[in-house]
């Protein structure tokens, strides 16, 4: 029998009502004594960050998954029929919306594949980072200049690495495109290794980071006209799929700096 449920028992007894007032009083102190124990105790169990990160990747694979079995074959029933029911089509409101649901579900598509197992192979990062810019930077003005050791044979998942660094660029490419900014050098990605990881960080002359920089990375969150809000999503879901981690933060000069660092 415990002390708490002890005193329980006396206040249920008692007669004498300045005993009882004292009872009551040690037994309110006894229950948030034991309340404040029991949230201690539960703030000292802590789930290790790997398994977290475990949790939350087999969480956004089924529930992606789920959203492009159910979802995605409708969506194009639906696409194809008002292609053919809806007058003016082509330059219709009706186009419009569907093409942003459309690039909704590739990004969803993105950060399933994101979560994917990893695949290694040999490659050379310096070139797979000149080919991502020939890709993205085909409707941006903004020159990207590449300061990193040529070549540098790595051995990681390719298509994880893209997925990471693709996004990372867009962000970048669309913030210098936004601010219009004439600085002759607006984008430069480094690269490069330690003893126990790669990493790429890509540093622009944008208009910086706009509100708290972990909402950047919020699903479904964009400040860009036309942008799904999943890129830094998948960016983060990619390199942590390779036991690594992203961090997007202010320049020192302006704009932004982002980074991806994963396991060699």
């Amino acid at each position: 029998m415990t002390d708490l449920t002890s005193l329980r028992q006396a206040r249920r007894v008692e007669t004498v009502s300045y005993v009882k007032t004292s009872l009551d009083a040690t037994i309110s102190r006894l229950s948030n004594l034991r309340t404040e124990q029991a949230r201690e105790e539960v703030e000292e169990f802590d789930v290790p960050e790997e398994v977290r990160r475990q949790i939350r990747s087999e969480a956004v694979e089924w529930v992606t998954g789920l959203l492009l079995h159910e979802i995605a074959s409708p969506m194009g029933l639906v696409k194809r029929s008002a292609s053919r029911e809806v007058q003016n089509y082509e330059t219709s409101k009706t186009k419009h919306h569907l093409e942003n649901v459309v690039k909704i579900f590739e990004a969803i598509e993105q950060l399933k594949s994101a979560t994917s197992v990893p695949r290694p192979e040999q490659f050379d990062l310096a070139e797979l980072l000149s080919d991502i810019i020939a890709a993205e930077s085909v409707n941006h003005k903004a020159p990207v200049s590449l300061q990193g050791q040529r070549p540098m044979l790595i051995t990681t998942d390719r298509t994880l690495v893209r997925l990471a660094i693709c996004n990372g660029l867009r962000n970048a490419l669309e913030s210098v495109k936004q601010l219009g900014s004439d600085e002759p050098h607006p984008i430069i990605i480094n690269w490069g290794h330690t003893d126990v990881d790669y990493w790429v960080s890509i540093l622009d002359k944008g208009h910086g980071i706009i509100g708290p920089t972990e909402s950047a990375f919020e699903m479904g969150k964009t400040t860009k006209q036309g942008h799904s809000g999943f890129g830094l999503t998948i960016a983060r879901q990619a390199i942590e799929t390779l036991s690594g981690s992203v961090t997007l933060q202010p320049a020192a000069e302006g704009g932004a700096r982002y980074e991806a660092r994963w396991e060699r």
